[in-house]
């Protein structure tokens, strides 16, 4: 798997409340997981992580962690942002 599609997991019930994103992935396409509300956990295991589509994450849990490699945090801050849905009540943690 090298992306995760438009609208994926889009207002999928609630019943997300972690998500971790394989190796390989390069790409988050909009909208993957708006209106996840309880999506609470996102752990991005790729190094290769090239976009964030528009209102990827918009609607998740206020409170979201998003953990990334910590050789990439810094990168991927700024991939994260309020385009995405990215709020300042989440938190961008490495691992």
């Amino acid at each position: 798997v090298t992306a995760i599609g438009k609208n994926a997991f889009k207002k999928s019930k609630g019943k997300l409340k972690s998500v971790v994103i394989g190796k390989n992935v390069r790409t988050i396409s909009a909208n993957a997981f708006n209106g996840c509300k309880k999506l609470e956990k996102i752990t991005v295991k790729s190094k290769v992580l090239k976009t964030v589509g528009k209102n990827a994450i918009k609607g998740i849990s206020k409170k979201a962690v998003i953990r990334v490699p910590k050789t990439k945090q810094k990168a991927y801050k700024k991939k994260f942002t309020k385009r995405t849905g990215f709020r300042k009540t989440m938190k961008i943690r490495k691992f």
